[in-house]
């Protein structure tokens, strides 16, 4: 008997840096953990937090 497929679910976050609109993706996140963080652009460097949550379709 085959067995079956086992599926991992994980929260994917984009963001997009305010100083130089660099983009990059956190990953396996919890979403309430995000909020008051201050998060470091991965392109210049820039220093802030999250100011708006966005839902994408299908969220």
């Amino acid at each position: 008997m085959p067995h079956e497929h086992t599926a991992y679910v994980e929260t994917l976050v984009h963001l997009n840096c305010g100083n130089c609109d660099g983009y990059w993706g956190l990953s396996d996140v919890d979403l309430d953990e995000l909020s008051n963080l201050d998060l470091f652009c991965t392109h210049c460097g820039h220093e802030t937090e999250i100011g708006e949550f966005v839902e994408g379709e299908g969220s």
